[in-house]
């Protein structure tokens, strides 16, 4: 009861807690008062999405967890930005369900597996870390399949702020690719790449652009994939589907590999690939950024391809499609995935600030791919044929 009698107003809006929105037996002033993350931008934006969900209804909004009522915490990932844990929310996710006369009341939570994401150097949080987390909270509001982002807490040894969020129980996709690359067959693969555009057209709606998407930052829970990280290019992705090795795996990560891929050098695609998914992997990586598919566009071509895959086709075009796709499912078995990497191939985001690098161009084999004229032909979709053939 000391919560209650000490505190009449709400801290965010100065107005009395409404007992017709929160009710008795829950605890919406623990969830607003009695905390501090020690920075007030990052505590407005927490107090925000719960003053916001006394509204709307929806019930999901953002807990400041302490630190103890966290638990088993394992290192599971490292990049130049973040560190990856795996561990146990031991009360859980807070959550409500509206009763009589739009009365809140508090249900039971459990013990939640999740995932901590330690931001690098963020003890005194930036405007642009926090812009950072302000979008994943964007994206999952936007988008339900989005990767759940639960809550904020913070190290109380290194002061670094801390995310929790959903734990993708099946790891990532790179190690996915890796121990199964054999028998994922190509409907799999274009139905994930398709999955994966839909996430980046909520980003992109949102006016965000990926800084770091690759394998490693795709997480799989169950059957569903989601983009953890906002990355290089979607086109890069696409080679790794198709040779199951990670980009460049046999160079030095140094200034001798980026000037390569300023003058054109990509990664390798495996053995069978069809000509239109290198085309459209290739467009995806064109030099020029203007020249370069839409999600919007990548969406439409994903999804007809998926729907001719899978489909009883009537139509010479799903047909083509259909059986490109098909004899390129018998090549699978034959692609040898394990490799050796170069000891200096580092798969970990960093900042390089190489001078005097050459303007970026595409090589003539990439040019060749973009503009051979019989790539004009319905077997393209959307790569070569009038805009008037896409489906909405």
């Amino acid at each position: 009861m000391y919560l209650f009698n000490k505190y009449k107003n709400c801290s965010y809006c100065n107005e009395p807690f409404n007992d017709k929105l929160w009710c008795k037996k829950c605890d919406p002033r623990c969830l607003i008062e009695c905390w501090t993350s020690g920075n007030s931008d990052t505590d407005e934006f927490i107090k925000n999405t719960i003053y916001n969900v006394r509204h709307d209804f929806s019930g999901v909004f953002l807990e400041w967890v302490p630190f103890n009522r966290i638990s088993d915490i394992k290192l599971i990932g490292e990049g130049g930005f973040s560190k990856v844990y795996s561990a146990i929310w031991i009360n859980g996710k807070s959550s409500y369900k509206v009763r009589n006369y739009g009365i809140w009341e508090k249900l039971v939570s459990q013990p939640t597996k999740v995932a901590l994401k330690k931001l690098n150097g963020s003890q005194n949080i930036s405007v642009d870390y926090l812009d950072k987390i302000k979008l994943h909270w964007n994206l999952y509001l936007s988008n339900p399949d989005f990767l759940k982002f639960y809550g904020i807490t913070k190290d109380p040894k290194t002061k670094e702020f801390i995310t929790i969020l959903q734990f993708g129980n099946m790891g990532n996709l790179r190690d996915i690719l890796s121990n199964n690359f054999n028998y994922i067959l190509w409907k799999d693969k274009i139905k994930l790449l398709h999955d994966l555009v839909t996430d980046l057209q909520y980003a992109h709606r949102l006016k965000c652009f990926h800084n770091d998407f690759r394998s490693e930052n795709i997480l799989r829970n169950n059957a569903l994939y989601f983009i953890s990280d906002f990355g290089s290019t979607f086109g890069v992705v696409m080679a790794e589907f198709s040779s199951g090795k990670t980009p460049f795996y046999n160079r030095k990560h140094n200034l001798s590999l980026a000037f390569d891929i300023c003058n054109g050098l990509r990664p390798e695609f495996g053995e069978g690939t069809p000509d239109i998914y290198k085309r459209l992997s290739y467009k995806c990586m064109n030099a020029n950024p203007d020249e370069r598919p839409t999600s919007n566009e990548l969406y439409r071509i994903l999804r007809f391809w998926y729907s001719a895959i899978i489909g009883d086709n009537t139509e010479k075009l799903g047909k083509d499609i259909k059986a490109i796709f098909e004899k390129a499912d018998t090549e699978i078995p034959n692609i040898i995935t394990s490799y050796g990497t170069d000891p200096d191939a580092v798969y970990v985001s960093r900042e390089f600030t190489f001078n005097n690098l050459p303007k970026p161009a595409n090589s003539s084999m990439i040019t060749s791919y973009l503009n051979e004229e019989h790539y004009e032909d319905s077997q393209l979709y959307g790569l070569g044929v009038a805009s008037s053939f896409l489906p909405n």
